[in-house]
C-alpha cells in the first residue's frame, strides 16, 4: 500500500498539461509569461480563472518555489479554488500563498506586530463594533449633547471608511456624499483622530486598518525588501475592484523585483461606492516599465447576439482598453429583446408569466434570473411571483454574520479570548435582564481594570451576582464563563457552553428564535473545526461566512432550486441561461444621483455592461412608460445606455401597449350590506372559537 501511494504521488507530481492544447493563444500567452509585469485584460466570460490556475501551475512546473508565489484575490474561496485546481495537477501548488488582501495583511501584521507597538494577538472589529466604538468616541467628545442632530454612528463610520478607501479628505467625502453635514466637517475630522487613537490604545483593528497598516509596513525599506525576497511572483485577481491602498500595496510588493501579473476587466469596475478606483487598472502599465498588456477576448459563456450588444456598449465607453468579445459558439443565438410596458405592474406581470412559461418549457428556475439596479425595484415582481407560487431568493440584504443573534453569541467568545474587549463586554452585559446602558457601561469600566478573565469571574462577577435586581443574570453569566474559559475545553466545547447559556436569552429576545437557532447551530459546526478560539475569531473578523449552513442545501435538485432576484452589483461573476434586466429608465440606470458626475455615469454604464454579460442564451431588457413620484404620475425616459441607434439595432424591440394576465373577467355586482361593524366583529370572533 505504501509503495502504491509513493507511485501515485510521483505520477501526480509528474503530471504535465499541454497548455498550448488546452488554451487559446491569448490565454497561453498569459499563462506562460513569467518574469516581468503583465496586465491581463480579461473580458467577461473569457476564462480568467483557468488562466490564473494554469499560470500558478506553469510557474511551479518551471521550478519556481511555490512558497514564493503570492495570489491575492477578493474572496478566500476564489483563491482556494484556483490553488486547489492547480494542486490536482501538481501537489506542490498547495504551498502557494493565496488569500484576500485583508487576510494577507493580517498575517503580515501579526508577524511584524512589534514594529507597530502591537501585541502578537490583534483584535478585529466587525462593522457593528466599529460603529459602536465611533459612537463612544463621539460621546466622549460631547457631540451627542448638542441640540442639533449629529450624524448617526453608521453614517460616521461610512464617511471615515470612504475617506480611507478612496484616499480623499473627510471634507471632500462630506461635500460629495453628505453635503447636508458640511457644518460638521471639523468635528468629524476630530472624531476620526479620536477613533484612531482609541483603537491603537485598545489594540483594535477595523477592516480598513488592516490595509492601512500593511501599507505603512511596506513603506519601510527593510520590511519591503524582506517581503519582496519571500514573494518573488505576485498575482492579483479582479484588479479593477482594488482601491487606492490595495493598488499601492500591490505596487510595493513587486516594486523591487517587478514580477507581477494583475488580471481584471476595466469594463467591470463597478464598486466605486466601496472605494474601488477604475484608475488603478487604467494606470497600471505606467507603474512598471515594460509592462505587457494581454487581452482575453474569446467568450465561453454567451451567444454572439448577446455579445454584440455588450460590444456596442464597450465601444461607447470613453475610458477603456479596447476589446471585442467573440463567442466560441458556432450559432449566433437569439437577439436580446427590448420590451416596453405601460407601468411597472404590467412589466412585473409579463416577466413573472414568462418565467413560469419557460419553467414549463424545461428551463429550471435556478437557470433564470431577474436583475435590477436597486432592490426596491423588485417589489412589484415579487408580488407577481408569489401569486404564481414561484419560489425565489434575493441576493443582498443582511448577511449571516451581521445578524443580532450571531453577534450576541460571538461577543461572549470574544470576552473569553480578550477580557479587555470593552465593546464585547458591553454587548454581553446589556443582554442580561434589568441591566441597561448605564449599568452596562459602569460594569464594563470595572471589568477592564482586572488583568484576567478568572479574576473578573471570581471577584467582580461574584460580587455583582449578589445584587437583588440583576444578580440572577450575572450569576448565570459567571457560571458559563467560568466553565467556558478553562483550557481543557476545546473550541467546540466552549461554543456549546455559551450556546446553552444564550439559548434562553435568544428565546426571550426574538419571536423567530427557532429559525435563528439554526444559524447558531451552523456556527457551532463551524467552530468545532477549529483548534484555537483565537483562530476562529480571526477568521470570523476578516472573512466571515455570508450565511448560515442551514440555508445552503446542496442536496436540493436543480429543478427545485429557486429563481434568483439580484442587484447587478451582487450578480457580478455569476451567470444564468436566461436573464431579465428590469427598469431600464433614466434615473434608475443610470441612477439619479450619478447624473451630475461624469465618472459616476461611466461606472453606471459599466454596470449595464456587467448585467448584459450575465446572460448565456436569452436576454430580456424591460422598462415601463408611466411612473409615479410623490403621488404624481410621470412619463419615464428610456435609459440613455439603450437609447442609441447602434444599441437599438442589436435588439429585437416590442412595445406591449397593454399586458394583462389571462384571468376570468370580473364584473362589478351590487351586493347588499351583510354586516355592520358590531355584527362583523361578532362574526369574526365567533370564527376564532
Amino acid at each position: 500500500m505504501e509503495k502504491f501511494c509513493k507511485i501515485l504521488f510521483i505520477k501526480q507530481e509528474l503530471s504535465v498539461i499541454d497548455f498550448q492544447d488546452e488554451l487559446n493563444p491569448s490565454q497561453y500567452d498569459a499563462v506562460t509569461s513569467t518574469d516581468g509585469a503583465y496586465l491581463v485584460i480579461a473580458g467577461a466570460g473569457s476564462g480568467k480563472t483557468r488562466v490564473i490556475e494554469y499560470r500558478v501551475l506553469h510557474l511551479v512546473q518551471s521550478k519556481v518555489s511555490p512558497n514564493s508565489i503570492l495570489l491575492l484575490t477578493f474572496t478566500r474561496k476564489a483563491a482556494q479554488e484556483m490553488i486547489s485546481r492547480a494542486s490536482k495537477h501538481n501537489p506542490l501548488c498547495k504551498n502557494v500563498e493565496g488569500g484576500t488582501f485583508h487576510s494577507f495583511a493580517y498575517k503580515i501584521l501579526k508577524k511584524y506586530a512589534k514594529a507597530m507597538d502591537f501585541p502578537e494577538t490583534l483584535f478585529i472589529l466587525d462593522e457593528g463594533d466599529a460603529e459602536e466604538a465611533i459612537h463612544r468616541c463621539g460621546t466622549k467628545l460631547g457631540f451627542y449633547e448638542r441640540a442639533k442632530r449629529f450624524p448617526k454612528k453608521d453614517t460616521l463610520r461610512s464617511i471615515i471608511s470612504m475617506s480611507i478607501n478612496k484616499g480623499m479628505p473627510v471634507a471632500e467625502i462630506i461635500k460629495k456624499e453628505y453635503p447636508h453635514f458640511n457644518e460638521y466637517v471639523a468635528d468629524i475630522q476630530n472624531l476620526r483622530r479620536e477613533y484612531t487613537e482609541y483603537k491603537i490604545n485598545k489594540n483594535y483593528l477595523d477592516y480598513d486598518d488592516l490595509l492601512v497598516y500593511l501599507k505603512i509596513l511596506l513603506e519601510a525599506d527593510e520590511i519591503r525588501e524582506s517581503l519582496s525576497n519571500r514573494y518573488r511572483y505576485v498575482m492579483v485577481d479582479e484588479y479593477q475592484d482594488t482601491n487606492s491602498i490595495q493598488g499601492d500595496i500591490a505596487y510595493q510588493l513587486a516594486r523591487n523585483h517587478g514580477n507581477i501579473m494583475v488580471v481584471g476587466d476595466d469594463a467591470q469596475s463597478i464598486y466605486g461606492f466601496r472605494g474601488a478606483t477604475h484608475q488603478n487598472i487604467m494606470a497600471f502599465p505606467e507603474k512598471f516599465e515594460g509592462c505587457r498588456i494581454i487581452k482575453l477576448e474569446e467568450n465561453y459563456r454567451s451567444a454572439q447576439a448577446i455579445l454584440d450588444v455588450a460590444n456596442t456598449v464597450l465601444e461607447n465607453m470613453k475610458h477603456k482598453y479596447s476589446k471585442c468579445l467573440m463567442s466560441t459558439r458556432k450559432k449566433q443565438g437569439h437577439k436580446p429583446q427590448l420590451l416596453y410596458f405601460r407601468d411597472s405592474y404590467e412589466e412585473a406581470e409579463w416577466v413573472a408569466d414568462r418565467i413560469k412559461n419557460q419553467m414549463d418549457e424545461g428551463i429550471p428556475l435556478s437557470h433564470q434570473c431577474i436583475l435590477f439596479r436597486s432592490m426596491y425595484l423588485s417589489i412589484a415582481v415579487q408580488s407577481e411571483l408569489s401569486k404564481r407560487n414561484i419560489p425565489y431568493e434575493t441576493y443582498g440584504g443582511l448577511k449571516f454574520y451581521e445578524t443580532a443573534h450571531v453577534k450576541d453569541l460571538m461577543a461572549h467568545l470574544k470576552v473569553i479570548s480578550n477580557p479587555k474587549d470593552e465593546l464585547s463586554w458591553n454587548r454581553v452585559l446589556i443582554l442580561i435582564e434589568r441591566i441597561g446602558a448605564k449599568t452596562a457601561d459602569f460594569l464594563t469600566d470595572e471589568i477592564i481594570k482586572y488583568p484576567s478573565l478568572p479574576e473578573i469571574v471570581n471577584h467582580l462577577l461574584s460580587k455583582h451576582a449578589r445584587k437583588q435586581s440583576y444578580g440572577e443574570g450575572i450569576s448565570r453569566l459567571k457560571s458559563a464563563l467560568d466553565l467556558a474559559w478553562r483550557e481543557k475545553q476545546d473550541v467546540g466545547d466552549k461554543f456549546e457552553v455559551i450556546l446553552d447559556y444564550y439559548r434562553p436569552i435568544l428565546k426571550e429576545r426574538f419571536d423567530d428564535w427557532h429559525l435563528r437557532l439554526h444559524d447558531l447551530e451552523a456556527l457551532r459546526q463551524i467552530s468545532a473545526r477549529y483548534t484555537s478560539l483565537e483562530e476562529l475569531l480571526e477568521d470570523f473578523g476578516i472573512e466571515p461566512p455570508d450565511r448560515g449552513v442551514w440555508r445552503i442545501e446542496p442536496e436540493t435538485k436543480e429543478e427545485e432550486k429557486p429563481l434568483v432576484l439580484s442587484t447587478i452589483h451582487s450578480a457580478k461573476g455569476l451567470e444564468w441561461d436566461c436573464v431579465f434586466l428590469m427598469g431600464l429608465i433614466d434615473g434608475v440606470l443610470p441612477v439619479t444621483f450619478s447624473l451630475d458626475d461624469e465618472e459616476s455615469i461611466e461606472e453606471e454604464q459599466r454596470l449595464f455592461y456587467v448585467a448584459i454579460t450575465r446572460a448565456k442564451n436569452q436576454l430580456y431588457l424591460t422598462l415601463h412608460h408611466e411612473g409615479e413620484r410623490g403621488g404624481i404620475t410621470q412619463f419615464n425616459k428610456m435609459s440613455r445606455f439603450i437609447d442609441m441607434p447602434e444599441i437599438l439595432a442589436q435588439l429585437q424591440t416590442k412595445d406591449i401597449e397593454k399586458y394583462t394576465v389571462s384571468r376570468e373577467s370580473e364584473k362589478n355586482i351590487e351586493i347588499a350590506k351583510l354586516y355592520d361593524k358590531k355584527s362583523l366583529l361578532n362574526k369574526i370572533m365567533d370564527s376564532y372559537k
